[in-house]
């Protein structure tokens, strides 16, 4: 089986889609998501793959849909955060990094990161530890490491050191929609900037920059976890494991979820 297949196959579009068809056939179709899954699984691990066995072990397998939320391919300053999780208002990203990637923008990558999270893990195969470790030790990055085994269980090799000192406020306000930082600055100073329109958002970033950088970041992520109305983890859970990652991340709430596992069942 060609890897351009698989690719293509395991796209976010093209599954969905699938799953959104009027005519839909759910047993021939889940019968092909779980042949072409074990493939990744044996032959070729990709993003995708490394995605969703994150969210069945980690979001769903340690945490609860109640008290956590995830993303991916999130804008961090000049890079885009592969995975982020925040538990509790507790923030990790995770930057994967499969056998067919290469680690000449990693030290960037995690530089960036660094300017929001306080912890951050690289994810990678057996094959590439080494290689990583040797880049996060010759940059000095207190960046934790965990591979995805032949088995495709997630075994933290080197932990992340929770690191506060590169935290940035305009980082972190470039995270928030309008609404959403607005929301901030009438919370902390019970107004916003009333200046002109082409000033406003300078403004606005001056006023969050006065608060703490603790603070600022904690009501950021308070934000960003309000998106997500996903909530109910047993729901998610009867999604074939091969689906979940999937389903989470394109639906916008706990109905929807319902409405794809009706397609499932052929209701």
């Amino acid at each position: 089986m060609e890897i351009n297949y698989l690719n293509r196959f395991f796209t976010k579009r093209n599954l969905f889609a699938t799953l959104q068809e009027k005519d839909f056939q759910n047993c021939s179709f889940i019968e092909e998501v779980s042949e072409n899954y074990k493939v990744l699984s044996l032959k070729y691990r990709n993003e995708f793959f490394y995605k969703n066995t994150i969210f069945n072990k980690i979001v769903l397998g340690k945490y609860s849909l109640s008290t956590t939320v995830a993303y991916s391919e999130v804008n961090i300053v000049k890079s885009k955060a592969d995975y982020i999780i925040i538990n509790n208002l507790k923030a990790t990203v995770y930057e994967i990094k499969t056998e067919l990637d290469n680690l000449e923008r990693l030290v960037y990558q995690l530089t960036d990161y660094s300017k929001v999270f306080n912890e951050i893990f690289v994810v990678t195969s057996e094959n590439l530890y080494y290689p990583v470790y040797k880049v996060l030790k010759e940059a000095n990055l207190d960046v934790g490491i965990i591979v995805l085994t032949k088995r495709d269980r997630l075994s933290i090799r080197k932990n992340a050191v929770n690191n506060v000192c590169n935290l940035n406020h305009e980082a972190l306000f470039k995270l928030l929609r309008k609404y959403e930082y607005e929301e901030i600055l009438k919370l902390k100073f019970g107004e916003v900037p009333n200046v002109k329109p082409v000033e406003y958002f300078k403004a606005s970033l001056n006023w969050f920059k006065a608060l703490d950088i603790l603070e600022a970041q904690r009501l950021v992520f308070k934000s960003i976890s309000d998106r997500k109305k996903i909530k109910n983890s047993v729901l998610l859970k009867q999604v074939p494991f091969e689906l979940r990652w999937l389903v989470y991340n394109e639906c916008n709430n706990d109905s929807e979820v319902e409405n794809v596992l009706c397609k499932l069942r052929g209701d």
